[in-house]
């Protein structure tokens, strides 16, 4: 089997991102979103769904907590087109999380979740996916290598399926790792924290198979346009 010596990228629709990752995301991949509350996650998702629909894409936002339209309205300050994409059947909202957890007294398992996103991708054609939030899913085993067995199994479920898809987290212990992380093609991690005296957003690429990029932190910003990324360092003077 030959291998293509160039893979096609996919914009993430963060302006100043798809330049460190030599132009954007390889599709059919599945990455992971990770990062303390209130650095973005949720605002980096959408970016990459608008940027599909934008394109003629069918994208879909899934929802495990938040109420989607909650992220509807969080997000037009940003873009104001995401309300057409919405009533257009561009930008499909899924709350799935009160469907799955009426079905069972557990929380949601990584097995019922992906069953139901099946039929979501495969009856709207669906090529871009954000999952918020990867936390609300649970293993129904207690041994580590059942646990891994399963998340592996909802992952190349994902891949399966053809769709490009972002799986949003909160950030954990940095230094422990689950299993999430080795499984995923790519970690973008969403940072912020005080420096001299103010609060800096961050961006890093911690992990990104097939691609050269820099895994250093990058600075990020929000602006009325939504997130930016600059190619320097948090830490250089203004």
């Amino acid at each position: 089997m030959q291998v293509a010596s160039h893979l096609a990228r996919i914009s993430t629709g963060v302006k100043g991102l798809d330049e460190l990752i030599e132009g954007g995301l390889i599709p059919g991949r599945v990455y992971l979103i990770v990062g303390p509350p209130g650095s973005g996650k949720t605002v980096f998702g959408m970016h990459f769904l608008l940027e599909g629909a934008r394109r003629g894409e069918k994208v879909a936002y899934i929802s495990l907590v938040q109420k989607p339209e909650e992220v509807v309205r969080d997000m037009v300050r940003f873009d104001p087109s995401i309300y057409a994409y919405v009533n257009t059947w561009k930008l499909i909202l899924y709350d799935l999380g009160p469907i799955l957890w009426r079905e069972s007294s557990r929380v949601p398992t990584w097995r019922s979740v992906l069953l139901r996103i099946r039929d979501i991708v495969e009856d709207e054609k669906i090529t871009r996916l954000v999952i918020d939030p990867l936390t609300a899913i649970d293993f129904p085993q207690q041994n580590p290598v059942e646990k891994r067995v399963e998340l592996a199994k909802f992952i190349r479920g994902l891949e399966d399926l053809g769709v490009t898809a972002y799986l949003i987290a909160e950030m954990t212990d940095l230094d422990k790792y689950t299993e999430e992380h080795y499984l995923v093609s790519g970690i973008i991690m969403l940072h912020y924290f005080m420096h001299n005296g103010r609060m800096t957003r961050a961006i890093q690429v911690f992990k990104m198979r097939g691609t050269k990029h820099d895994p250093n932190l990058k600075l990020m910003r929000f602006t009325d346009k939504g997130l930016v990324v600059y190619n320097k360092s948090p830490f250089e003077a203004e």
